[in-house]
């Protein structure tokens, strides 16, 4: 796939979106970066960003009987990412800095919830990208 001007289809086979924060419900701060050289695409911090934020809100057509998610990341330097996943209305998310810390089965009966990813450094944040991914 192209790694610059990528599209994204729902799953409906109709919906189109161009770019990946056009799915998102909350960008900030986030960048998609393209190394040519490893063959890889990653989200990652913008430079010179304190905290970088990416919100998804995912509906369903029925309540939720059973779920799995598996997200990854990967940092440098001593950066963080930390993750949250639950319900939509809830007014101070619980944020993990292990994905296998967050209780997927708490979305047992939800018909919509977020995935939160909140990256940040310890660093200068001038080279903030290459810390958090």
């Amino acid at each position: 796939s192209s790694g610059i001007n990528a599209e994204y289809g729902g799953a409906d086979g109709a919906t189109l979106a161009r770019g990946f924060s056009s799915l998102a419900f909350v960008c900030e701060g986030v960048i998609r970066k393209v190394e040519y050289d490893w063959n890889m695409v990653y989200l990652a911090r913008e430079r010179n960003e304190g905290i970088s934020t990416i919100e998804w809100r995912v509906s369903c057509a029925r309540p939720i009987n059973s779920a799995s998610l598996t997200m990854a990341h990967t940092t440098f330097n001593g950066a963080i990412v930390e993750w949250s996943c639950g319900p939509t209305d809830e007014l101070s998310p619980t944020f993990h800095e292990s994905w296998a810390e967050v209780n997927v089965g708490a979305l047992q009966g939800l018909s919509e919830f977020r995935l939160v990813a909140r990256m940040k450094s310890v660093l200068p944040a001038d080279n903030a990208w290459q810390h958090t991914q």
